[in-house]
């Protein structure tokens, strides 16, 4: 026994009616696609008007689509080193060195978060394998001696500011730090047990 055709054509009416409150295959993630990429926008903007921590909680909503997730991983550990929020920013810079072990400006952030921090034996340690490794990298240099000083290491710091002085006569920092190594002097011979000058962070330059 056939069944009429209305009937056929109302079924399949019916069926396409069901199917178009179920919504157009992948649609989905098209949407959560633009919606990532409005949370990416906002979080530039944030980003370009200084405001980091903002920045940091629009480039971490971005990051549920999968095509903007490494930009907007890397863009949020920058929002929170920009913020000065170390704590934050330490595992993620951590976790992108692990991705590029061999990016030197990672190591160098890894480092200079780490003195940031606080833990400056860590940031020494990280620094004066750095500068071993790239002994022509002025900034590594430079901040190595700046964390020695900060810290009161003065003969290790004498050694470094010489051989900053000697590798890059005409850097910005040479007259600051051998300003710096007098007064350890002076802290020494006035029976200080470390001749560090106290402040509240290192000096270092990003």
């Amino acid at each position: 026994m056939k069944f009429p055709s209305i009937f056929l054509v109302s079924a399949f009416l019916l069926v396409m009616q069901g199917c178009s409150t179920v919504g157009v295959p992948g649609e989905g993630k098209v949407v959560l696609r633009n919606i990532a990429t409005e949370y990416y926008s906002i979080a530039e903007g944030y980003f370009g008007m200084k405001n980091y921590s903002k920045a940091a909680e629009y480039y971490e909503r971005a990051m549920k689509d999968e095509s903007l997730r490494v930009a907007s991983f890397y863009k949020m550990a920058r929002s929170y080193a920009m913020a000065q929020n170390w704590e934050k920013a330490a595992p993620c810079y951590d976790e992108l060195l692990s991705q590029d072990p061999d990016n030197l400006n990672l190591k160098v952030s890894v480092a200079y978060i780490a003195a940031m921090r606080g833990d400056t034996d860590s940031a020494l340690s990280q620094f004066k394998s750095l500068c071993e490794e790239n002994p022509y990298e002025e900034q590594v240099l430079e901040n190595y001696v700046a964390l020695l000083l900060f810290v009161g290491r003065a003969e290790d710091a004498e050694v470094g500011y010489r051989k900053l002085k000697a590798t890059f006569p005409e850097n910005s920092k040479l007259k600051d730090f051998s300003q710096q190594l007098s007064e350890l002097a002076d802290n020494f011979s006035d029976g200080d047990a470390d001749g560090s000058v106290k402040k509240s962070a290192p000096p270092l330059k990003k």
